[in-house]
């Protein structure tokens, strides 16, 4: 099957649909024979790759429709799916099935979300055992299974038990990335808008860079004396830009690897 599919048509195609059942169902029937772990890792391998694709893809759809915290939180899971395949796969598979590409692009997502503060809960961990064998995981008792590695087609992870929640605090770089504190009505999207309506596709190549721009003043007549000045300086307008014949806020540049879908020369007042 050709895995370079870019839209949420492609993903939701039959024939997408079934191949994906089939490689599933391939696995299971590999992992129950003896001698075939490196199969059934590969088999692996080609179901998380397909389906980190398609997550991506999904990510993309909802920041169109404007669902900015589903699609936080599908990124996180595209990250922690990057995570586990690059540590179980050559450069080369990650190469062809565009997990190096997605890494580099969630980073870049994640870096234009207004998101700044998170909850973070702390928990006292009574034991872990291992995903594959059960053991329990002791300092001076661990089974022959890395935490994080495939074996036999079945990733290998801790599980805790008899957790006890101590703490909740208030972080901005969070473990926990979909823990977020805003309330997305009072939070500003346009550039996330801005850049997604400029994407031909979400497998497009951009980057961008963080600059300021300054504008005359009078364009910021919305403002009040008492507001907060809209450099971002976090000062109060009357005691910072307020008397300047111009003001500098933060912009930003994007550089596309194609014609946007508008104009590429297009400068966007945010207020």
């Amino acid at each position: 099957m050709n895995s370079n599919f870019s839209t949420i048509e492609d993903i939701e195609n039959p024939e997408y649909q079934a191949y994906l059942s089939a490689l599933k169902a391939s696995k299971d029937e590999i992992t129950k024979l003896p001698g075939n772990e490196d199969n059934a890792n590969a088999h692996w391998r080609e179901i998380e790759a397909l389906e980190l694709n398609a997550n991506f893809i999904r990510v993309f759809a909802l920041l169109k429709a404007k669902e900015y915290r589903n699609a936080w939180n599908l990124l996180e899971r595209c990250e922690i799916a990057c995570k586990f395949l690059i540590n179980n796969s050559s450069s080369d598979f990650q190469q062809r099935k565009r997990v190096t590409f997605i890494e580099e692009m969630i980073e870049k997502y994640q870096s234009l979300f207004p998101y700044c503060l998170f909850v973070s809960p702390g928990f006292k961990v009574g034991y872990y055992t291992c995903g594959i064998c059960g053991h329990k995981i002791r300092p001076r008792s661990r089974c022959e299974h890395q935490k994080g590695k495939v074996y036999n087609g079945k990733l290998c992870l801790h599980e805790g038990h008899d957790l006890e929640a101590l703490e909740i605090s208030i972080v901005d770089k969070p473990v926990q990335k979909y823990s977020v504190m805003h309330n997305d009505s009072t939070l500003d999207f346009s550039v996330l808008e801005y850049l997604v309506s400029s994407l031909h596709n979400v497998f497009e190549p951009w980057d961008y860079e963080k600059k300021t721009m300054s504008f005359p003043r009078e364009k910021f007549s919305m403002f009040s004396s008492d507001d907060l000045c809209p450099c971002r300086s976090g000062s109060i307008f009357s005691s910072c830009c307020e008397h300047k014949a111009e003001i500098e806020i933060p912009h930003i540049d994007f550089y596309f690897s194609r014609k946007p879908l508008h104009d590429e020369n297009e400068i966007r007042f945010p207020y």
